[in-house]
């Protein structure tokens, strides 16, 4: 008797213990904290680098352009996600296969993959060692785009950033899908899905995320220019480690001369072949331009941080692997084209709130 009095009594302790703990973690799971009581770390989605936001206040330029971070104005910018690649073809594809929309009664499949530089392109060839679906999607509309932005969102089960009308699609030369050209776009700002960075938030990204590190002024994106060599130059050799423009395409080194149409360097290369930032994204300098939620305008203290939406041509960023070396310049700002531009040059990325 005494035995199993004691068997119940240490029973009874443990069941008590068990309870206690159990209870400690479980409240901190409910209040975001560990074990340890620190703050568990955010859950970044497969293929992103979290960007921590912060405030910088602008200050005047040295060797390089401005850009949005102006000499006396104050930028606040919220934490977000952003894709550590340029939107490849095999995941533009994957996600826009069977895409339809209905523009006056009548229902059109968008293009799945839209790209000049493809596998069959006898222009566009494919650079040496380069995988085809790896290469950046690009001729896309600005449309197009944010499209794509709210399929990937509906995807994996994510509110849509984007309120769209299509109103007008046209047919590429040699497609068989469409793209579309015309479109009312609204941007809902509480959605949890993937949307394209705001002018600000690229530059901030393409900088390193922090005012108070050297490759904050950087000319390239994870890169210096030589000492004496100005942003504007056309070619730069400190862009060889970070990026591909029109005088490295050919080999990946800056040379005298550029790649001609049909021959090796004509053409995007593969995402990722480059070294990244500090932050760990690729390509924000060269190989292929990115469009920006903004439209382009003028950029003073009373610019919304989070993207000018009133004018007729929307801002892209990056340079490209056809362009001059200071148009891949972190703080370079192109107004490339109407949203309804097309180029074998001009692809995108894409962000997500995280906040």
């Amino acid at each position: 008797m005494k035995k199993a009095k004691w068997i119940v009594a240490v029973l009874l302790v443990t069941s008590i213990l068990f309870c206690v703990v159990g209870c400690k973690n479980t409240a901190g799971d409910e209040s975001g904290k560990g074990g340890n009581g620190g703050t568990q770390e955010p859950i970044i989605p497969e293929g992103f680098v979290l960007v921590k936001g912060g405030t910088v206040v602008g200050a005047a330029s040295t060797n390089n352009f401005a850009g949005v971070f102006i000499e006396g104005r104050t930028v606040t910018l919220s934490d977000f996600y952003m894709g550590k690649y340029e939107v490849t073809q095999a995941e533009y594809a994957s996600v826009m296969a069977n895409q339809k929309v209905t523009v006056g009664g009548t229902e059109y499949t968008l293009e799945s993959n839209p790209s000049y530089c493809t596998a069959d392109s006898e222009e566009y060839t494919l650079f040496s060692g380069d995988e085809q679906g790896k290469r950046p999607v690009e001729s896309v509309t600005w449309y197009d785009a944010v499209w794509y932005c709210n399929a990937l969102s509906e995807k994996e089960g994510l509110t849509k950033a984007y309120n769209i009308e299509v109103t007008q699609v046209k047919q590429a030369s040699g497609k068989t899908g469409y793209y579309i050209c015309g479109a009312n776009v609204t941007l809902n700002k509480n959605a949890t899905g993937y949307r394209l960075p705001t002018e600000a938030e690229w530059e901030f990204a393409a900088r390193g995320g922090d005012p108070t590190k050297e490759d904050w002024n950087y000319v390239f994106s994870g890169a210096d220019a030589a000492e004496g060599v100005s942003y504007s130059s056309s070619k730069i050799s400190g862009l060889d480690s970070v990026g591909w423009y029109l005088y490295n395409s050919i080999n990946g080194t800056t040379g005298d001369t550029s790649p001609s149409s049909g021959n090796q360097g004509y053409g995007t290369h593969q995402v990722g072949k480059k070294a990244p930032n500090r932050l760990g994204l690729y390509d924000m300098s060269g190989n292929v331009y990115e469009w920006c939620y903004d439209c382009y305008g003028t950029v003073d203290n009373e610019t919304p941080v989070d993207g000018t939406t009133s004018g007729s041509y929307r801002v892209n960023r990056g340079g490209g692997w056809n362009g001059y070396a200071g148009n891949a310049s972190v703080s370079f700002r192109s107004s490339y084209g109407v949203p309804y531009f097309r180029d074998g040059v001009l692809g995108f990325r894409v962000v997500r709130s995280a906040n």
